[in-house]
């Protein structure tokens, strides 16, 4: 297995880097372009990602869908079923064939859609035929996941002006179906969400266009970096201030640890400031994905922490509280799950015990996010080594790229 041993020889952060664009955003955009057959432009969006997902010759239905990712693949199924008829085979890594995906493909056969499993009942890889499906209604118990929720949200600028997209129960990662509604505005289609029922007008203006941001999920990374280092001067080129992101939220949360965010004219300046808090607490159930980015943050500068809003990381690709738990209990950090009734929080008390002069090694369990989290502790001044690497890329390719470029040595 390869393994990548992360180190720098300061404390300091300087330079600057550019960032992708967000890829919850892009898929999203993509759907819509090859739903609509749209003429509006998508600027600054990865031809590989839509090539990826939605080449023309796929679009025509000529050739086998074998998405990289299956899971994004499964999750648009939906929409993209509704309009390209054709037998389709959805396949993957080994990694993701160890991903369920029985509850989504169960209301996807509800459907009418013919989903069969090749290897193993309730995993990738599945074979699909596809034909074109219309519902009126559609009653989904929403806490299977937003991704599915927002699926049919694309859908529906494409259905009849009556129809509904009804949801029941807590709704898992809500931000992320409020992002599809803020894109679906700005492309010139109303819609409105009220407790249990969006309602999306059935019209897209085809000549709009836009410009799909840098991802800050990417760069809570670099947050979390520039909360650790002693001296910090990092502009970040992509990221708009204004986001419709939900994890922008992390310039509000790494202000009081730290880290100013200054609006550059191509994104945002990091600078160090004086901490102002000794006990972070933060309900993190509109933005899981940033727990193993502020758990890492925490443990580093020994703060003591409370966070709530941890349930759905049960549902993540990966074991991720396990991981969390185990990894940075490499350093002396005890994280513990406490219960009352059915909120469960994470808490930390502040205790570490970091190695020195030796390189901490670190099994992130296959996890991408952890595996960034984990490598950003390099800035506390330790080396680390990882297992694993490339599972990055998934969220952040040129993850460790990045790292080069401010000085930080991976081998």
């Amino acid at each position: 297995m390869q393994i990548y041993t992360v180190s720098k020889p300061d404390s300091e952060l300087f330079g600057s880097i550019s960032l992708s664009p967000s890829k919850n955003i892009s898929n999203r955009d993509i759907v819509i372009r090859a739903l609509k057959n749209a003429k509006f432009d998508i600027k600054s969006i990865s031809e590989k990602d839509a090539a990826k997902v939605f080449a023309e010759e796929i679009r025509k239905g000529e050739v086998p869908l074998e998405a990289g990712d299956p899971a994004k693949a499964i999750r648009l199924l939906r929409a993209f079923l509704s309009f390209f008829k054709g037998d389709w085979i959805v396949t993957g890594s080994a990694e993701m064939h160890k991903r369920p995906v029985g509850d989504v493909i169960d209301m996807l056969q509800k459907q009418g859609i013919n989903i069969k499993y090749i290897e193993r009942e309730g995993f990738p890889p599945l074979k699909i035929i596809g034909k074109a499906i219309k519902g009126n209604i559609i009653r989904v118990d929403a806490i299977i996941c937003s991704q599915f929720i927002t699926t049919s949200l694309l859908l529906s600028p494409s259905l009849s002006s009556d129809d509904v997209v009804e949801f029941r129960n807590r709704i898992i990662s809500s931000p992320y179906i409020k992002q599809t509604l803020r894109l679906l505005n700005y492309l010139g289609i109303n819609s409105s969400w009220d407790k249990d029922e969006i309602l999306i007008e059935n019209d897209l203006h085809d000549e709009s266009a836009m410009t799909v941001e840098a991802d800050w999920l990417s760069a809570s990374y670099w947050y979390q970096m520039a909360a650790i280092s002693s001296k910090v001067e990092l502009t970040i080129d992509g990221l708009n201030p204004e986001s419709v992101q939900s994890d922008a939220i992390v310039k509000e949360l790494f202000e009081p640890l730290g880290v100013k965010t200054t609006p550059t004219m191509n994104g945002v300046l990091l600078t160090k400031t004086k901490r102002k808090l000794e006990l972070l607490e933060y309900d993190f159930t509109n933005n899981p994905h940033l727990i193993p980015t502020m758990v890492a943050t925490c443990v580093a500068m020994q703060m003591p922490f409370r966070f709530a809003g941890i349930g759905v990381m049960n549902c993540m690709e990966s074991q991720r509280l396990m991981a969390l738990q185990s990894q940075f209990g490499r350093v002396g950090a005890k994280l513990k799950v406490e219960k009352k009734g059915e909120l469960e929080t994470l808490t930390f008390d502040g205790k570490t015990a970091f190695p020195k002069g030796t390189t901490v090694e670190f099994k992130p369990l296959d996890d991408h996010r952890v595996t960034m989290a984990l490598a950003g502790l390099v800035a506390k001044g330790c080396a680390v080594s990882l297992d694993n690497p490339r599972v990055v890329s998934k969220s952040y390719p040129s993850f460790w790229d990045d790292l080069k470029k401010v000085g930080i040595q991976v081998v």
